[in-house]
């Protein structure tokens, strides 16, 4: 028989391809010095990073290295640096699930890894159901991949802060907002972008003579088809208009339906054209943008040569170098009178007042826009009952709990006005309050993301508003300070401070509190009032004073009705049903009983008086969004007993 000296070293590379990378160096390279060298060759290591992880930091320049002649690159060390990061990153996250103590910075070392992080924690986002803790692992590991997300749209954002402004960049600027709500699906920038590079190489194909035609034939060619291939526009717009996912340029391009607001209609288009050497932008028509098309310098949009002196005259040269299309809606040119007649409708019909509608956006007003946009649609699905019938498709995006979902769009709309409005101007921090409200509420684990860029930006309007000489305070007035979640900074160590607190425990440790106390953490039960399902997270005998906090309260739950208890004398008696000093009602009285604080679809901690308890023995009756956030405060569902186990054993140790 052959040795293994003896096989052709070709053959021995082929075979290595279906080694693991971790065989290859736990095994392989040890055999002999000739397999050693045959196992460390850089295509065999180009091929394992190839295969080993998909997704890439942007500072890998990944694309630029596999171009490269292989030799050109250490691919071995490469491999075993993302090899030890997902090291870190497993480390790390076993930290996070094993105490809320410090989890922001762990949260923190592993975003700033970006998309190097992403392969392992799409894995942990998928852990099988055998796993001991497996919904706390996909639950925070789903968190983390959010916020790497998130952070890769700040930083789009971030672009406009310092920039000059341009009308190109809308695919990333728009897509950004997609990022929010991506979870562990496709469709971040880079898919977006390969979408719109796609669908520009698509019409080339079907346009073999693109390059003979004039701007205005391409322009209205390309307007054609992208109605004909229903890529823009809206099906029913009197019932779907504010769909929340018709304000997302991946939702749209990605859902079979393709349906979008104007404003993302005309952005497809725009997006399209401009890379196919047409120069066109969006056009911020008041209540419904549409896309602007210009000739090329010396050119009219029909091809015609502008005579010397040309181009700058009355409005029917003014027709030869700029024209107007509704994507949206209509598969023709709009005319200029027809744009200007609609402005007077809306009252903008000062001559030059309107003109500024006429011209080219620049993206960072689009991305303002959008937000703004987002914002009126999150506002529709608030007030909208969950029970209508429309409520459904309000919320509905590709993936992701609807309520999360609306949540993190609202986080989107106030992140990007941040970055795209100027520091130096006053309005900067009009979004502010609401932003680090949310931040903290919903979205803690973007501490590092705020310290890393809202930070220098709140440091930078600060110093603007001194300078101005309206102090510290900004709008506050000369000479006062921002306070509370008017401070980025305060704001920032609070929740901090939050993070770093150590556990306040609850015992079962008398027998008063054993018999008070009769459910314990991880029990489902429904409200025998109002009917909700949720979890219980939280408890404390006699009053609700021991609650974990923040958590949200309905008062009839807690307080006593009727007339106060029976006093021992008559002024006893008065005192209990005097309104405290200064306060025209009379202080609330809490119920004497157990309360506790349970997990809802779209509340962390709810308080519920024990007397309203009913437990759920089924586990068909538990809603599946309850599921999807149950991982916050608990390891695994044992179907046996119809319970969650408790992964906040820190605070409840004997339940």
């Amino acid at each position: 028989m052959a040795s293994l000296n003896e096989i052709p070293a070709e053959l021995v590379r082929h075979v290595f391809l279906y080694v693991s990378p971790e065989d290859n160096l736990r095994a392989i390279q040890t055999l002999s010095r000739r397999l050693h060298k045959l196992a460390d060759d850089t295509l065999l290591w180009r091929h394992y990073c190839r295969i080993s992880y998909k997704y890439w930091a942007p500072e890998h320049d990944l694309a630029r290295k596999l171009a490269s002649p292989a030799s050109y690159v250490d691919w071995k060390r490469l491999w075993l640096r993302r090899r030890h990061d997902n090291d870190q990153v497993a480390h790390l996250l076993d930290q996070i699930l094993s105490t809320k103590v410090g989890r922001l910075w762990k949260f923190g070392q592993i975003c700033r890894l970006g998309y190097d992080a992403k392969d392992y924690l799409l894995d942990q986002c998928h852990a099988g159901d055998d796993v001991e803790d497996v919904l706390a692992r996909r639950y925070y590991a789903k968190t983390a991949l959010g916020s790497i997300h998130r952070s890769l749209a700040v930083k789009e954002w971030s672009k406009y802060q310092s920039g000059t402004p341009t009308v190109r960049g809308l695919d990333r600027g728009l897509g950004a907002f997609d990022m929010f709500v991506l979870h562990d699906q496709e469709g971040d920038m880079d898919d977006i972008q390969g979408l719109l590079d796609g669908y520009a190489a698509q019409f080339r194909s079907e346009h073999p003579a693109l390059g003979e035609m004039s701007i205005r034939d391409k322009a209205l060619a390309l307007l054609r088809w992208v109605r004909s291939n229903n890529l823009v526009g809206m099906d029913m717009p009197e019932d779907n208009y504010r769909n929340l996912r018709n304000c997302l340029i991946g939702q749209a391009l990605t859902d079979e339906t393709h349906q979008s607001l104007p404003i993302i209609s005309s952005a497809i288009y725009v997006c399209i054209a401009q890379r196919l050497d047409i120069s066109a932008a969006c056009c911020a028509i008041p209540s419904h943008v549409h896309a602007i098309v210009f000739a090329p310098r010396g050119a009219t949009l029909d091809g015609r040569p502008v005579p010397p002196g040309g181009g700058g005259g009355d409005d029917d040269d003014d027709k030869l170098h700029r024209m107007f299309l509704d994507p949206y809606e209509s598969s023709e040119e709009v005319t200029v009178e027809e744009l200007e007649a609609k402005l007077v409708e809306l009252s903008w019909d000062a001559e030059d007042s309107a003109d500024v509608f006429l011209r080219p956006t620049p993206s960072s007003a689009i991305i303002q826009r959008t937000a703004q946009n987002i914002k009126a649609s999150w506002t529709v699905a608030r007030e909208l009952p969950s029970a209508h019938p429309a409520a459904a498709g309000l919320r509905r995006l590709r993936a992701g709990d609807p309520d999360q979902n609306l949540d993190a769009m609202l986080y989107a709309s106030m992140w990007a006005p941040v970055f795209t409005t100027p520091t130096a101007s006053e309005h900067w921090a009009a979004t502010l309050t609401p932003l680090l409200r949310h931040f903290a509420a919903l979205f803690s684990e973007d501490a590092w993301l705020v310290e890393e860029h809202l930070l220098p930006l709140y440091d930078a309007y600060i110093a603007a508003r001194r300078e101005a000489g309206e102090g510290e305070g900004g709008m506050l007035g000369p000479g006062s300070r921002r306070l509370g979640w008017e401070n980025a900074s305060a704001t920032l160590g609070m929740v901090r401070n939050l993070d770093a607190r150590q556990p306040q425990v609850s015992r079962r440790y008398t027998q008063d509190i054993i018999d008070s106390v009769k459910y314990r953490i991880g029990q489902v039960f429904r409200h025998r009032r109002y009917g909700y399902v949720g979890i219980i997270n939280g408890w404390a005998p006699n009053d609700a004073d021991g609650l974990p906090t923040p958590h949200s309260v309905n008062t009839e739950d807690v307080l006593e009705t009727g007339p106060p208890p029976a006093a021992a004398s008559a002024s006893d008696a008065a005192a209990a049903s005097a309104p405290a000093s200064g306060s025209a009602t009379p202080t609330p009285r809490y119920r004497k009983q157990t309360f506790y604080t349970c997990l809802r679809s779209a509340e962390d901690r709810h308080v519920v008086a024990q007397d309203n308890v009913e437990i759920i023995t089924d586990e068909d009756e538990i809603p599946p969004e309850l599921f999807n956030v149950a991982g916050k405060f608990f390891k695994r569902f044992d179907r046996e007993t119809c319970t969650f186990v408790s992964n906040i054993k820190e605070f409840y140790p004997d339940d």
